[in-house]
């Protein structure tokens, strides 16, 4: 981008009706479909896949030339067989015709695809592919399990999505451009799937990610990435490395598209300017809600992307199925004049009234329309939250409550939330769940979860006779939670300590560890291989059966230009 900041955006309609068509580039963008989330729901089970079907069909009527997806396709690390025939179908209703594409991919396709054909799916000649959908994967359809494999290996083989940015070497992450080609206008797309942010963090602290920028008149490719990750540090116990900061991330950037932030922050047609770098920011949010927080309760949009040449302009698309979703706070304490809350029935009757105004409030906000009127239980089921501070007084059964809403919401088991804070630093409080909880696809979190996390963590923590030694307690943390209970991969743990004595083996073979075979005795060897442990990165073994790194050729040098 040029040295005073980034490309301007916008440029008028009338240049566009002048040049005609040929030379802008228009790109759907949107993020975290959760294609599954509720699914056995019997009311919101068909949520997330209206939403899906809605975006093409946006991105149809807006002639786009292609749709880029920002992670979290899925809401489940393995899909159920339903979600994925769902998507299957909408993806092969709105992208297979015999439209012409108008974009070419003049990037070494190799280095930019990992999968078996390594090529864009548009140009297999045994499909009729009229938009393409470039994809990268989120933290919930991450690779896993045997072969290293995602649900988007699934819809890359089945050539209807183009899933890319996958790095298989943490250690070492290269970045390497998809070089598409409209006109004049010429765009290097780089993607970056979910790496866990701590991991991430470190590497770009390290300057362990570099970027292949095209060898060929670099200053004339309009730059953009599509990365997942936390953006906001949360204060769940990740500290500072918890997140990754926008000032971390390669500054040749033009725009850098975010996934994984649940809240929208698009919606007035506009990103963010990045925080000490020269790109903007845009955080298109989820398509459907999968907690009940502030962040969810934002209207919901995708966005059109128009590139021509070294300009660009955004406009923002409302989503019309998205199911409506209004949150409430209520503090008792600011009616306790007129009404006696420690009477159980006076407090239900209370906030029944205060549900019956949001549900009115809502109605009110949200019409039918054409694209509804096939879910019509969208406007007669909404989706409302009433967070209620009972400092002082007692709480009632939110199931026994949620009881006389059954015909009226969505969500009648869970309406009320009872809080405990002190007056003084309401406003800090809510402010920081706002961030903490609805700004991001974590939701609400998961107290079970985090207890039985934290108890690990302390019980190995009281005594040396009780510390694990080779294998760290996050390490077990993430083969536990994250492997084994979050994404079912029933060799999570055994990999993971499988990982772990590979590397103990690789360090008593090596140089260092020469003269140890008959000396030192067996506390010395102990305290060696922890402390060459303790120095060495962490990293992460290749997923089997996936492509290795190569240099990018065919328009993008091997040579990184810039690193972060």
């Amino acid at each position: 981008p040029p040295a005073n900041g980034p490309r301007i955006p916008g440029f008028l309609a009338s240049t566009m009706a002048e040049d005609g068509d040929g030379d802008v580039l228009r790109i759907l963008i949107a993020s975290d479909m959760h294609l599954g989330y509720a699914e056995k729901d019997p009311i919101r089970g068909e949520d997330s896949f209206n939403t899906f079907e809605e975006i093409f069909i946006k991105a149809n009527e807006q002639q786009a030339d292609m749709v880029l997806l920002a992670g979290d396709l899925f809401h489940d690390n393995k899909p159920s067989r339903r979600a994925l025939q769902r998507c299957m179908e909408v993806l092969r209703d709105h992208c297979l015709g015999q439209r012409e594409v108008h974009i070419e991919v003049v990037s070494d396709q190799t280095a930019n695809f990992h999968d078996k054909y390594k090529s864009v799916n548009y140009e297999d000649s045994n499909y009729n592919v009229q938009l393409p959908v470039f994809s990268i994967h989120g933290n919930h359809d991450d690779p896993a399990g045997d072969g290293g494999l995602a649900a988007l290996d699934l819809m890359s083989t089945a050539n209807l999505v183009n899933y890319f940015g996958r790095a298989n070497d943490i250690a070492s992450v290269r970045l390497y451009p998809i070089l598409i080609q409209k006109g004049i206008t010429k765009l290097a797309l780089y993607g970056l799937g979910h790496i866990r942010d701590e991991r991430l963090h470190r590497a770009l602290e390290r300057k362990e990610v570099s970027v292949a920028r095209p060898s060929k008149d670099t200053d004339q490719w309009f730059n953009l990435l599509a990365l997942h990750q936390n953006r906001h540090e949360r204060g769940a116990g990740d500290g500072k490395k918890g997140y990754i900061k926008e000032s971390q991330l390669p500054s040749c950037m033009d725009i850098v598209v975010w996934g994984h932030e649940h809240k929208c922050e698009i919606g007035s047609g506009a990103g963010t300017e990045a925080v000490g770098n020269n790109f903007v920011v845009l955080q298109p949010g989820s398509t459907v809600a999968t907690s009940l927080v502030e962040g969810e309760a934002e209207d919901k949009h995708v966005g059109l992307l128009e590139v021509r040449g070294d300009q660009w302009k955004f406009t923002a698309l409302p989503l019309e199925t998205v199911r409506p979703f209004i949150l409430k706070d209520v503090v008792l304490q600011d009616y306790e004049q007129e009404y006696d809350f420690n009477d159980e029935p006076t407090l239900m009757a209370f906030l029944e009234e205060k549900v019956e105004a949001a549900i009115l409030e809502l109605r009110e906000r949200h019409t039918t329309t054409a694209l509804t009127k096939a879910a019509e239980n969208r406007a007669k089921f909404p989706l409302v939250r009433l967070r209620v501070d009972y400092s002082g007084y007692s709480t009632c059964n939110p199931q026994r409550f949620g009881q006389r809403f059954v015909d009226k919401v969505a969500n009648p088991s869970d309406i009320l939330l009872f809080t405990r804070k002190a007056r003084k630093k309401a406003e800090a409080a809510a402010a920081a769940e706002a961030r903490d909880e609805g700004a991001y696809d974590g939701g609400e979190p998961d107290d079970a979860r985090t207890q039985i996390q934290s108890f690990v963590g302390e019980f190995l923590q009281k005594g040396s006779k009780e510390q694990l030694r080779l294998l760290a307690e996050h390490e077990l943390n993430t083969a536990v939670f994250e492997g084994y209970v979050e994404k079912e991969n029933k060799s999570a743990i055994s990999a993971a300590v499988d990982e772990k004595l590979r590397q103990v083996r690789e360090l008593l073979n090596g140089e260092r560890a020469k003269g140890f075979d008959e000396g030192p005795d067996r506390k010395a060897k102990e305290t060696f291989i922890e402390d060459m442990l303790a120095k060495q990165p962490h990293r992460t073994a290749p997923a089997a059966g996936a492509a290795s790194s190569s240099a990018a050729g065919g328009g993008a040098s091997a040579p990184p230009a810039s690193s972060a």
